[in-house]
C-alpha cells in the first residue's frame, strides 16, 4: 500500500480511536458473548468470530496491509462484531455510528485516490509526448527514420515510466 494512502487510513483509525465512540471497538470484544450473540441472531459465521480483533488491533496491523480494502474490510469486521449486540445497547450504538462516520469518509477518500490516480496518469502521459516529438507532415522522411525515432521514443518511455 502506498505511504500516503496508509497515513490517510491510520487518520481515519485514529480519529475512531480517541473519538467519543472509540471505547466500544478499541479492544476486540468478547468472544463469549459475541458467540452468544451470534448464536441468538442465528448466525452461523465462527470463522468471522476467531478473527476478532479491536481499531488498535487494526492500528498495530496497519504496516502489513497491502491494499487499503484489506484494511477497510478489518475495520468493517470489527464494526459487525459490535452490531452483533442489541440495538439498545451502547456497543451497538456505538458501532453503528463509527460504522456510517467509516463509510462516507472511506467513500471521499476512495475518490480522492481515483483522482489522484488519474491525475499522476496525465502528467505521465505528458511526459512520454514531450520526450517524443510527433513527426512535421510537411517533410519528406523515409520509413527508416521514422521507425528511429518510433523506437527512440518507446525506449524514452519505458525509461521514464
Amino acid at each position: 500500500m502506498e505511504h500516503y494512502k496508509k497515513m490517510q487510513c491510520w487518520v481515519i483509525l485514529k480519529k475512531m480511536i480517541e473519538g467519543r465512540d472509540g471505547w466500544a471497538l478499541k479492544h476486540p470484544l468478547d468472544l463469549k458473548v459475541l458467540e452468544g450473540l451470534s448464536k441468538s441472531n442465528c448466525l452461523e459465521n465462527k470463522y468471522e468470530l476467531k478473527a476478532n480483533m479491536g481499531l488498535k488491533d487494526i492500528e498495530a496491523k496497519l504496516g502489513f496491509y497491502s491494499t487499503p480494502d484489506e484494511f477497510a474490510d478489518d475495520v468493517r469486521l470489527v464494526f459487525s462484531h459490535g452490531l452483533l449486540y442489541t440495538w439498545k445497547d451502547d456497543v451497538h450504538k456505538a458501532a453503528k455510528r463509527l460504522s456510517d462516520t467509516f463509510e462516507n469518509r472511506w467513500k471521499s477518500l476512495k475518490e480522492e485516490w481515483t483522482l489522484e490516480e488519474r491525475r499522476v496518469k496525465k502528467i505521465n502521459k505528458r511526459k512520454r509526448e514531450s520526450l517524443c516529438p510527433k513527426p512535421d507532415r510537411g517533410q519528406d522522411q523515409t520509413l527508416s527514420k521514422l521507425l528511429k525515432e518510433k523506437a527512440t521514443c518507446w525506449l524514452l518511455s519505458k525509461k521514464g515510466a
